[in-house]
């Protein structure tokens, strides 16, 4: 028997390598669990923000809002109604977002729910349509640069660090925030939870 298995095997049984192995993990979840605290510390929680905007379609949304169940009625628009909903703030140039859209665009397929994205700092319309083409993704984009507001959506949702997803309930409160990777089962999973 090689002497790097007869090594391997000592070193599992010694209760010295489980002890620094769990203290490390331990650590590592701990430092974790405080860098998504400070990323998610400026994310808006209890009610959802209203959102009144047109999607790089051009068709206009209403979300939140009391005038969702009016824009429901026309039938080029968008409006949110009885669905749990995932909003999604990333962009075309955040490198975790590269990893992250995929899951909402998978997310997205599932007629139980609700997914819109926000698209921050991305381009044009036109760039962005190209982007989302290239990369198969199926989600509805809002272009953040393109709405009339003062304040941009990203700053009003709290979105500051890319991606940032908020995971709203049938009335319109914002059940669960999440900054940074995750993955389309711990996604879908809260969705299915803002049912309840």
């Amino acid at each position: 028997m090689p002497s790097w298995v007869i090594n391997l095997k000592s070193t599992l049984k010694s209760k010295r390598f489980w002890f620094t192995s769990l203290r490390d993990i331990t650590l590592i979840g701990i430092a974790l669990f405080f860098i998504a605290s400070y990323l998610q510390r400026d994310m808006r929680k209890g009610a959802a923000v209203p959102i009144e905007a047109h999607l790089i379609t051009n068709k206009p949304i209403s979300l939140f809002t009391s005038t969702s169940v009016e824009m429901k009625q026309q039938s080029n628009s968008l409006s949110i109604s009885n669905k749990p909903t995932l909003v999604y703030f990333w962009g075309t140039w955040c490198p975790i977002c590269q990893v992250t859209s995929p899951m909402v665009n998978s997310v997205s397929s599932d007629q139980d729910y609700q997914v819109v994205s926000i698209a921050v700092a991305s381009g044009t319309d036109a760039e962005i349509t190209t982007f989302m083409q290239q990369h198969d993704y199926r989600f509805e984009v809002i272009n953040q640069q393109n709405q009339p507001q003062a304040i941009s959506l990203s700053q009003q949702w709290g979105a500051m660090a890319l991606p940032a997803i908020y995971i709203i309930d049938t009335n319109n409160n914002i059940r669960f925030v999440t900054s940074g990777v995750t993955s389309s089962w711990g996604m879908s999973l809260r969705l299915w939870l803002a049912t309840w």
